[in-house]
């Protein structure tokens, strides 16, 4: 093999590999958060009661209009939300500023998905 072609092989070969890194990065993750009671939680009062309820439900309300959110349900104790971000870091930074969180009231657990079958309403 030629010098030259050699340069030109080696040149599109880190090219691919830019693209892909971008094309990757410039495509966001799913993520699923599994909400439970945390330690600040009353048991003796409904959930609307709960201090920071409402703002927790605020949050999750307005990170759903941004898109951030693609899904929530509940089921048994638990509440379960699907986020589309860049990385769980950024999830996680998402969620430790919820007011719920911050305010003890909900525990949460991330774990990054490998989506195989995507939602089809």
């Amino acid at each position: 093999m030629r010098r030259t072609d050699l340069k030109l092989l080696r040149a599109l070969a880190a090219s691919l590999i830019l693209f892909a890194g971008i094309a990757a990065a410039q495509s966001p993750a799913m993520f699923v958060v599994h909400f439970e009671t945390g330690p600040s939680w009353n048991k003796s009062l409904p959930p609307a009661e709960q201090p920071a309820f409402k703002e927790h439900s605020a949050n999750l309300g307005r990170l759903r209009k941004e898109g951030v959110i693609t899904f929530g349900a509940r089921y048994a104790e638990v509440g379960m939300i699907f986020i589309k971000a860049d990385s769980i870091e950024a999830v996680r930074s998402m969620i430790d500023a919820d007011p719920g969180v911050r305010a003890g009231i909900f525990v949460y657990r991330v774990d990054a998905l490998g989506v195989f079958y995507p939602w089809q309403p």
